[in-house]
């Protein structure tokens, strides 16, 4: 990636404060929440005869925590290849709150002896900081903090990773003090006491994985974008994926991955609101009782989001699933941002009211209460919340299509349930209701709503 390219990369990215309440926006390769779909199509005979065309992939998501996914890396030159990506977007590592940090840091030093232990590799980890204002970006080609686990043929390899005029410590600190003196930096590490930190550095983009080609004796596939590499990627997400969170990760990754392998398809069924629905007159109210910005948290394909945008609104389309997201029609006041409901890369007290359609009903009890925790925390005071789920009880396992493998996971919910957890979640009850209406299958749901409110 030129330097041209990085810039507008990095002028198109806004770092998310409470100073300047802008959201973020990531890159597919570090996506906090890239746990779609990834590979090519391939086509296969249809049951009624002739071909059709499906995705056959896999998710790069190893294992989300509180705070950072673990990835399986493109442009894995060697299987165990992998990143630990932070939900919050800061450029660099060393700006991470001090928890969130030490957090990140942990996860990787346990997948670094992971990755020994598994595929026999030692490990080297790495971080191009990108937190100073000039365009090298400390070699870094994406302006999103993420460190890197490359996995080496020879332990005796991690000293060639050291960039030149790197000076030795043993503080993880002074990488921190560096991110917040507002400078680039270049790290590595192989000891858990030992760092090779260069301030301000003058690196080619993907310095690292440079080095790392050349200790394979492949010098010319260092580009990720160029050389993916996704079998290498798949054994990686497949060899270490065991160590997911819980049942209940594994089917939101399998809820994520049927999105993402059917996005073409559920964006067009869903681009238009059903004949006779109440949606547009109820987007209207809800557009009009409040104001500041607007997110539609789970927006899919963008309808919802476009709709408000038309009645005025500055809308942030979130959603978890890129290949949804990206199809989504750009609109002046609609801007995308690659996120998950349960963890919002938004500032507290940012924005007017969050609408969330037939989104929750992906996730248990325990984990809906958190995204609704997140919704009350970016609200303002007086700032109200739309949410609706399918009506009933229990958990169901569906297809995306009549024709697909791929599964979708629901949780059914009672209104009473929704008034316990939203009460929890310490919201005021402004409106509850049941309403038939088609879901994205085009059958008729029973939908439980609420309009919320946050009063302090």
């Amino acid at each position: 990636m030129n330097a041209g390219t990085r810039r507008g990369l990095r002028e198109g990215l806004a770092l998310l404060s409470a100073e300047d309440g802008a959201p973020c926006e990531m890159c597919d390769e570090v996506s906090a929440f890239g746990a779609h779909a990834t590979g090519s199509f391939v086509p296969e005979p249809a049951p009624r005869g002739g071909l059709r065309v499906r995705r056959q992939g896999f998710s790069r998501l190893i294992r989300r925590t509180g705070g950072v996914d673990v990835l399986a890396g493109l442009g894995a030159l060697l299987p165990g290849y992998a990143l630990i990506v932070p939900h919050r977007h800061t450029a660099s590592l060393g700006e991470l709150p001090a928890g969130e940090l030490a957090e990140a840091l942990s996860v990787a030093w346990r997948y670094a002896d992971l990755i020994e232990k598994e595929l026999g590799h030692a490990t080297v980890l790495v971080e191009h900081g990108s937190s100073g204002a000039t365009d090298s970006g400390g070699g870094s080609c994406i302006v999103h903090s993420h460190l890197h686990i490359f996995p080496l043929l020879n332990a005796a390899h991690s000293a060639r990773f050291v960039a030149p005029g790197s000076r030795k410590s043993s503080e993880f600190a002074d990488v921190v003090d560096t991110a917040r003196r507002g400078e680039n930096y270049y790290f590595c590490t192989w000891k858990r006491d030992e760092v090779y930190l260069l301030a301000d550095p003058d690196l080619p983009s993907q310095f690292a994985r440079r080095v790392w080609s050349e200790t394979l004796e492949r010098p010319h596939l260092w580009d990720w974008a160029a050389f993916p590499f996704l079998d290498h990627c798949a054994d990686t997400a497949r060899r270490l994926g065991g160590s997911a969170d819980s049942p209940e990760e594994q089917q939101m990754r399998e809820t994520l991955f049927a999105y993402g392998a059917a996005a073409a398809g559920y964006a067009e069924r869903t681009r238009r609101f059903a004949a006779g629905s109440s949606m547009p007159q109820d987007i209207v109210a809800f557009a009009r009782s409040h104001e500041g910005p607007l997110l539609d948290a789970g927006s899919g394909a963008g309808r919802d989001a476009a709709a408000f945008a038309d009645a005025g609104k500055d809308v942030i389309a979130l959603d978890a699933c890129l290949p949804l997201l990206g199809l989504a029609p750009d609109h002046p006041r609609v801007h995308k941002v690659s996120g998950d409901v349960r963890a919002l890369p938004l500032a507290g007290a940012s924005m007017g009211s969050v609408w969330c359609s037939a989104v929750l009903l992906h996730l248990p009890p325990p984990q809906l209460l958190r995204a609704l925790a997140e919704f009350h925390r970016v609200l303002r005071p007086g700032g109200v919340a739309h949410i609706s789920v399918k009506e009933g009880e229990g958990h169901a396992s569906l297809p995306i299509g009549a024709d697909s493998t791929f599964l979708r996971h629901f949780f059914y919910y009672r209104i009473e349930d929704l008034v316990t957890l939203a009460r929890q979640a310490r919201f005021e009850i402004v409106r509850s209701w049941v309403e038939e209406e088609q879901d994205s299958s085009e059958d008729m749901q029973r939908w439980v709503k609420f309009w919320l409110r946050k009063t302090e």
